[in-house]
């Protein structure tokens, strides 16, 4: 597609004759222009030419000029791809943004990044969307403690499984940033948890805590000790015939939270704890702990990692509550608790409630 390109020599003219007052608005009109041009209008000579005149106008003004220019460009894919680079080796407050954002930016770049400049520039590459595991080995590699943190926690981020044992092993000496982190992570390999999980059983409750699932410390505590203490608590030689009835359902695709209120409703509380036991996927011994807790807080997260919703679980605490051991200030208080509990919440809690129970097996 041809273009009048007119205006621009003219502007490139200028530039080599006017004063530094005027090249910032010799920036904005051929920024604009270049903005103003229709998606894949251009082809690759004429992105680069723009490239070099905006790189030298901004190149020779001040950080805040480069700073503005880094904003504007870092979200257009089709930015030119030299004067990217450039501005992702300029001081950090320039660089920031296309580190962040740009997807002009390639894997080659960003390692040459990595080795060239600091940790604050890599701290702005481990939250781009996507990291890939060669980036992310050498992030490893140079980062510190911060900077590990962020790139554990970034989802987006494909880690190496030699990365993996790196950062746990930096994580051992005492950086809670990281391990919070590692441990919340999805999809760790066994052995990394397992590995994990004796550096960070100190700081557990206080990950679980900060999900504000609604559940004091010491009731975290019980939960995830009794849980470690009660694996294997179920009777040797087989299912009982509650499990058995359960299997049955969740093969036909019939085990969910409303089969459960009915079995409440019908008095078959056996089936009841295996059935909440088999969807929550946790020992059926926990379960038993949760329904025995007065408080009912056990059995709210466990209930709200189902999704079950409030009026059932209203009606779940009504039945457990039928013989006055609960009054109806406390069951109030109790469902207050559940509606401000989230799903999500309640579910990452699970998780490491599930985790410590696959690591007290080994």
């Amino acid at each position: 597609m041809a273009h009048d390109f007119s205006h621009l020599e003219n502007l490139a003219r200028m530039a080599k004759e006017t004063e530094a007052g005027g090249r910032q608005e010799l920036l904005r009109d051929v920024t604009d222009m270049f903005m103003g041009s229709p998606p894949d209008a251009l082809n690759e000579t004429e992105v680069q030419y723009f490239g070099d005149i905006m790189g030298k106008l901004a190149f020779e003004m001040e950080m805040q000029v480069r700073q503005h220019l880094s904003e504007t460009l870092a979200a257009v894919a089709s930015s030119p791809r030299e004067l990217i680079c450039r501005l992702a080796g300029d001081e950090i407050d320039v660089a920031r943004h296309v580190l962040m954002k740009s997807e002009v930016l390639q894997d080659a770049d960003l390692l040459e990044i990595i080795s060239q400049c600091g940790q604050k520039h890599l701290m702005a590459i481990t939250v781009r969307p996507q990291v890939s595991a060669q980036v992310s080995d050498a992030i490893v590699e140079k980062g510190n403690d911060e900077v590990l943190g962020s790139l554990a926690g970034n989802a987006g981020a494909a880690l190496s499984n030699g990365a993996l044992q790196t950062l746990v092993q930096r994580s051992e000496g005492g950086n809670l940033a990281l391990q919070e982190q590692l441990v919340l992570r999805e999809g760790l390999p066994q052995e990394v948890l397992e590995k994990l999980y004796k550096h960070v059983s100190g700081a557990l409750k206080e990950h679980i805590m900060s999900l504000g699932v609604g559940v004091g410390g010491s009731e975290i505590d019980e939960m995830l000790a009794e849980a470690g203490d009660w694996l294997g608590a179920k009777a040797k030689g087989g299912s009982s015939p509650a499990e058995k009835f359960i299997d049955r359902k969740a093969a036909l695709k019939q085990l969910d939270p409303d089969l459960l209120v009915k079995l409440m409703h019908d008095g078959k509380m056996s089936e009841f704890t295996a059935g909440l036991a088999r969807l929550a996927k946790i020992e059926v011994s926990t379960v038993r702990l949760a329904l025995a807790d007065k408080s009912g807080e056990k059995l709210a997260v466990i209930c709200k990692s189902l999704e079950m919703d409030t009026n059932m679980f209203s009606e779940v605490v009504d039945i457990m509550g039928a013989d006055g051991q609960r009054s109806a200030k406390d069951k109030a208080t109790l469902i207050g608790v559940y509606g401000r509990i989230t799903a999500e919440s309640a579910q990452r809690a699970m998780r490491f409630l599930r985790t410590r129970q696959k690591l007290s097996r080994n």
